[in-house]
């Protein structure tokens, strides 16, 4: 089989491999689409960001199978040990693979594992015609989600996990800034948690007409400052729960005009800041600044996990989207055919706006 083969960053080809048999916990997947994403491509460009350390370490031993863990997969097989599929499911993968052994796991606090295997970093990814994963990392989606929704989708279970975590109460004024892919499905989660108000921030005109239309307050940053629009619209306030959705390079955290600094700054005292963008290097931080407002910074797990025996959050946000709740479709705007298309898909993630571009690139196998 076809599969993306990284020879170093910024080095790739596409290379014939073997195609995968599935172990006894295993599921065999035709791949349908990948969706790259940003860190995905930040680490291709050998940008230091999560993540990196494992990539260096395996381009270190030599070429590697990299990225591709927002997928669409048909089951072709199942493992010996496996019940949960069957062939023709389609599947992504909301979870991370924790290591089973160590005492957080033992104690059943596996989405704490410190030592978890993450698809498409650890392990070879889904760039291929086909891919055998564990079992316990997938989930099967309804037939009212598309191949593009599916594919689409595991950001969308990671944002439920970080609205989870965040305490966002009955009526509360919740703010995100930064409209890109998780920040537009935070300020949707956070409506259907019960929020009075999600005021989003960004730049972009589009994505902020597709924000009010999905009942969203808009502010555009670069025709009013979003720290004293927030202010306005709380009467001085400030906003009860800040999602900081953009990551990036930022210089200070505390102080100036960067998101983050923007986000502690529409912060009510008192009030919560959730991290959602991955920030790339180092970047001034004032802890006087937040003590004094008394300002938790929260940083979410990443997986999947059961808040109750009848539903997963991999299995929730599939629900949503097939029953209109949550909707991630506007952000698919670019389709490439073919694993060739590989490198023109991680420019257009990474230069969205250049490219009209909404949220990252799709490959269609």
């Amino acid at each position: 089989m076809q599969a993306v083969v990284c020879h170093d960053f910024g080095e790739w080809s596409v290379t014939e491999v073997p195609e995968p048999t599935p172990e006894a916990n295993d599921v065999l997947l035709s791949i349908e689409r990948v969706q790259l994403s940003v860190t995905e491509c930040n680490l291709y460009y050998g940008n230091e960001i999560a993540h990196y350390e494992a990539i260096r370490d395996r381009l270190q031993s030599g070429s590697a199978r990299l990225f591709g863990h927002e997928f669409c997969g048909t089951v072709v097989e199942t493992g010996a040990s496996v019940d949960r599929f069957e062939s023709g499911d389609r599947v992504y993968a909301p979870g991370k693979i924790p290591c089973h052994s160590c005492q957080q796991c033992r104690t059943g606090f596996e989405l704490h594992c410190p030592d978890k295997t993450y698809i498409g970093y650890d392990i070879p990814g889904a760039l291929a015609e086909y891919a055998a994963f564990p079992a316990e990392a997938l989930c099967a989606v309804p037939d009212g989600v598309s191949d593009a929704e599916t594919a689409a989708m595991q950001p969308l279970a990671s944002a439920q996990l970080t609205v989870d975590e965040a305490p966002i109460d009955s009526g509360d004024v919740v703010a995100v800034v930064g409209t890109g892919v998780m920040g537009f499905q935070c300020a949707q989660l956070a409506m259907l948690r019960g929020a009075g108000d999600v005021i989003v921030v960004d730049v972009d005109p589009e994505k902020l007409a597709i924000a009010e239309r999905h009942g969203l307050t808009a502010i555009h940053a670069a025709e009013t400052d979003p720290v004293d629009a927030i202010l306005d619209l709380t009467n001085g306030i400030g906003a009860d729960v800040v999602f900081e959705a953009v990551g990036g390079e930022q210089n200070d955290s505390t102080g100036g005009s960067d998101p983050l600094a923007q986000a502690f700054a529409a912060a009510r005292t008192g009030a919560s800041v959730v991290q959602v963008g991955y920030i790339i290097g180092e970047v001034a931080f004032y802890p006087r600044q937040l003590r004094s407002k008394s300002i938790d910074w929260l940083n979410p797990v990443t997986g999947a996990t059961a808040h109750t025996p009848n539903a997963t959050t991999g299995e929730h946000v599939a629900k949503l989207v097939a029953d209109g709740r949550v909707s991630i479709d506007e952000y698919v705007t670019h389709e490439l055919d073919g694993l060739d298309n590989f490198e023109k898909a991680v420019e257009i993630t990474m230069h969205k706006d250049q490219y009209g571009a909404r949220g990252p690139a799709q490959l269609i196998l």
